[in-house]
Parts: C-alpha cells; sequence; structure tokens
C-alpha cells in the first residue's frame, strides 16, 4: 500500500497514509453523526453529534496508529529495521526491511498490535464507566465506550487465524516452531487465511441480504484477506522451490552449438529447424565455447543485416555469463532476467544453459503443483 500523505516520524519510524484513510473516516464520521450517537443519546443537536463523530474518527484513526506502532516498536526490539508505516481504509500496514530471525521474534512482532488493541479497549471500557460513575455528559460517555468496542473488535477481529491478519502469523509462528521451515509454515498459515478472508466475505453477503449495507465492507475485507493470504503463500512456495531446485533441474543441455564464424542467416536456416533450444553456445576457430546467442537476440537483428553479421558480431562473452554448478539452488539464479544466461559447468566442461525463463518457469509449475 502505497503512502499518500507523509507525517513525519514516530520513534525514527516514517509514517504516512493513503489517501483511502480519509474515507474511512467520513464513513465513521457518518455512521456515528447519521446513526449510532442519535439512537444512543437522542436529543442533542445535530452539530453536536458531527463534532463528536468527527473527532471519534479521527482517535481511532490513532488507535490504528498505535496498534501498527507496536509492531513496528517490537519488531525494531528483534533488530528488524521498520521501513515504514502506512495506514489506509481497511487499517494499518508496517513494512518491516526483512523477516524475523526466529519464530519468537515472530510471535512477539504478530501479537504486539493485538494486544495493543485489546489494552486499548480495555482501558477505554473503564475509562467509560468511570465516566458514567461520575456522570459525565452522556454523549461523551456514549463515544468513549464506542471507541472501547471498537478496538476490543479490532483486537478479536486481527487474532483470526490466517495470514495477513496478526493471527495468522501469530499461527505462522506457531508452525514455524514446529516444522522449522518458516516458508512452509507461510504456506499453510496461508490456506487458513483464504478460508477466513472467505467465511468473512460469506458473512458480508449475509448481511446484504438481510438488508444490512455493512455487508459491503466485510465483502471488502474478505477480498482482501483472501487476496494478501493467496499471494503471501506463492511467494512462500516458491522461495521453497527455489531452495529446493537445483540448477541441474532446469537447465537445458547445449546439444547444438554454431560456429562464430557462422552468419545468423545460414544458422537459421541451417542449424535451427527442429532444435529445441533458446539459447546456444558459439565456438571459435579451436573448438571451444567463446559466448552464447540467443534467439531472441538473433531475431532483434534487421533481416537485411542477418547474411553479413557473425554470431561472434552478436555472442554475449563468456566473460559476461554467471556460472553455477548443477548443483547449484534455483535461488542463486531468481536475480536472472527473463533473456538473461547462466552457464552450467562441472568439471570444467559446459554441460547445460539456464535462461531466467527457465527458472521462471520451473518455479511456476513446481508452485502450481503444490497448490
Amino acid at each position: 500500500m502505497n503512502e499518500t500523505l507523509r507525517f513525519g516520524r514516530i520513534a525514527g519510524i516514517p509514517i504516512g497514509a493513503h489517501w483511502s484513510v480519509l474515507l474511512m473516516m467520513g464513513l465513521v464520521s457518518y455512521t456515528l453523526a447519521s446513526t449510532a450517537l442519535p439512537e444512543l443519546v437522542p436529543g442533542r443537536s445535530a452539530a453536536a453529534y458531527w463534532t463528536t463523530g468527527v473527532v471519534a474518527a479521527i482517535a481511532f484513526v490513532a488507535s490504528l496508529l498505535a496498534h501498527e506502532l507496536a509492531h513496528g516498536l517490537t519488531a525494531r526490539r528483534y533488530q528488524l529495521p521498520v521501513q515504514r508505516i502506512t495506514l489506509w481504509m481497511l487499517g494499518g500496514v508496517s513494512v518491516l526491511d526483512g523477516d524475523p530471525a526466529t519464530p519468537r521474534a515472530a510471535f512477539m512482532i504478530a501479537a504486539a498490535g493485538p494486544a495493543t488493541s485489546v489494552g486499548i479497549g480495555v482501558v477505554s471500557g473503564g475509562g467509560g464507566l468511570l465516566l458514567a460513575a461520575v456522570h459525565a455528559p452522556e454523549l461523551l460517555q456514549a463515544t468513549v465506550l464506542w471507541f472501547a468496542v471498537m478496538n476490543l473488535a479490532l483486537g478479536v477481529f486481527n487474532l483470526l487465524p490466517g495470514v495477513p491478519l496478526d493471527g495468522g502469523r501469530v499461527v505462522r509462528a506457531w508452525l514455524w516452531h514446529r516444522y522449522g521451515d518458516p516458508d512452509r509454515a507461510t504456506a499453510v498459515a496461508s490456506v487458513a487465511g483464504q478460508t477466513v478472508g472467505g467465511l468473512v466475505a460469506v458473512a458480508g453477503i449475509v448481511q446484504l441480504v438481510t438488508g444490512d449495507a455493512g455487508g459491503f465492507w466485510l465483502i471488502a475485507v474478505g477480498y482482501v484477506i483472501a487476496i494478501a493470504a493467496t499471494a503471501e503463500g506463492r511467494q512462500a512456495r516458491a522461495r521453497s522451490a527455489s531452495a529446493r531446485l537445483v540448477a541441474g533441474d532446469v537447465m537445458r543441455p547445449a546439444t547444438r552449438s554454431g560456429a562464430a564464424s557462422l552468419s545468423i542467416d545460414r544458422f537459421l536456416a541451417e542449424m535451427l529447424p527442429d532444435i529445441p533450444q533458446l539459447v546456444f553456445p558459439v565456438e571459435g576457430p579451436d573448438g571451444r565455447t567463446t559466448g552464447v546467442v540467443s534467439l531472441g537476440r538473433l531475431a532483434g537483428v534487421p533481416v537485411e543485416l542477418r547474411p553479413t553479421t557473425t554470431l561472434a558480431d552478436v555472442q554475449t562473452p563468456l566473460e559476461q555469463l554467471p556460472v553455477v554448478d548443477p548443483r547449484a539452488p534455483l535461488a542463486d539464479l531468481r536475480q536472472l532476467g527473463p533473456d538473461d544466461v547462466a552457464l552450467v559447468v562441472e568439471a570444467a566442461e559446459l554441460v547445460g544453459l539456464v535462461t531466467g525463463y527457465d527458472v521462471a518457469r520451473a518455479l511456476d509449475q513446481d508452485v502450481s503443483r503444490s497448490t
């Protein structure tokens, strides 16, 4: 979630907001001023309802910020830098610079937010009861108790057991401790997140059927949860696959090559038909490989220049290419672009080639099989 407004820093953490937080504040203010407060405390002026509603909306946004700051400050306690905190329509996002180092750190960071929201709710609820005991204005009592209920609901809702909710991250930390594998834990917690998102959306549909327009809000929340959970699970499975698969699993054997002096026209006419290669080694006069050429690069040469342009003219020299062992994990090759090439060398002999496309396809197929 990209920020639209930057508010400065709190404890060194950049704080910002997406424009949609203004829409959320408007909806909260309108609901309080037009419906909730008039029902709870009738007989007040519209100005009183609206003033109270706007102040309550601002206070609620501040409580959302406190929730995210709890995540951020706990992360810093565990030596994990915080890039920024961004508030938006459905809450807030704390962007951490990396992943927690241990399951315990992951658990504490995840639990800090809901604990803060529940704490604010309990304290606010006590404050509301105290205000009632001293016969404070009823509008103030009702607003403070509403604020308490909202924070308690926020804390409890965030404890639902599915990523990206805090409860899902607590579950992930426990699974990480149990499995010893953070990516496997994330993949399992993401399935729970998809389920939670679906159930929240279904609850929203039920609300709409019964005539409650608030169902639209639940449908939006459920959709966001399900989409985020799916994305996190897919990323985790891709990381797991990149550590499990090796270069030898996806490399293309360099079965055919072209002489450096061969023209592109002649190479395409004589060497290419029926050869399922995308990248070809280029051999010098002594038979040694001097570089590689890809079909994409050959296709980029204008047709009229192909008869006079040799493979040596367009090859990528070996010294410009990364070299990996057949047993190197794909994680070492994920930085390759679709048309980039790495040489697979064993015992000083070229045994194959790996392109970024090969890596991406292998990871995608592995992730698809595991979903």
